[in-house]
């Protein structure tokens, strides 16, 4: 039997790691091999990214783009398609909606976007939590210093409004994420229950 692969989408601080955990707990008490993982990798590619984001690197949108694109061929590759083959369910914090988020609102192509990605399977389910920007970077600043995507207050509120539409767009299920952990969490459970 196949495995199901379900993606955790938002803007940084929105609450993806949080929930990704909490769901595979749930999922693993009953009974379910799980595997969280998320994106960028911690492979060389991802490492790349990381750095570009940190700020250490000056690159092109559209290079990071195909590098976002390259890692999640590897990604799928290395870890996403062989659990699904083994029957496992993926629980992956970002995706190819967060390409598609992301770098539309710098200014890419949608079609581009979804031309470069087009290698990674299409999730059985995408999750959005959606939060406005304000509280995402204040649950941030709580815990972390800020990248250089996430300083820009603008850019925070833009790629909101793209995921939203692109939730309309391609069938993603939207949860508030603005309210307590365990109602959230509880929206999440009952999206998964109907792909099980």
């Amino acid at each position: 039997m196949r495995g199901k692969l379900i993606s955790i989408e938002g803007v940084d601080g929105c609450g993806k790691s949080t929930h990704a955990k909490l769901l595979a707990g749930w999922l693993r008490a009953r009974g379910y091999k799980v595997v969280v993982t998320g994106e960028p990798t911690d492979g060389p590619v991802g490492e790349v990214i990381r750095r570009a984001l940190q700020g250490e690197l000056k690159i092109p949108v559209a290079v990071e783009a195909l590098l976002f694109a390259a890692d999640r061929v590897q990604h799928v590759t290395k870890l996403i398609r062989p659990a699904l083959d083994a029957g496992k369910i993926v629980v992956t914090e970002r995706y190819t909606y967060s390409s598609l988020a992301y770098q539309s609102t710098r200014g890419l192509p949608m079609v581009w976007l979804e031309v470069i990605n087009r290698a990674a399977p299409k999730p059985d389910l995408a999750i959005l939590i959606d939060v406005p920007a304000e509280t995402a970077i204040a649950r941030i600043m709580g815990s972390r210093k800020l990248d250089t995507f996430e300083k820009d207050m603008q850019l925070q509120r833009r790629v909101r409004e793209n995921y939203l539409r692109i939730a309309k767009q391609k069938g993603m299920k939207v949860v508030d994420g603005g309210r307590a952990v365990d109602e959230v969490q509880a929206d999440v459970r009952k999206f998964v229950e109907a792909v099980r």
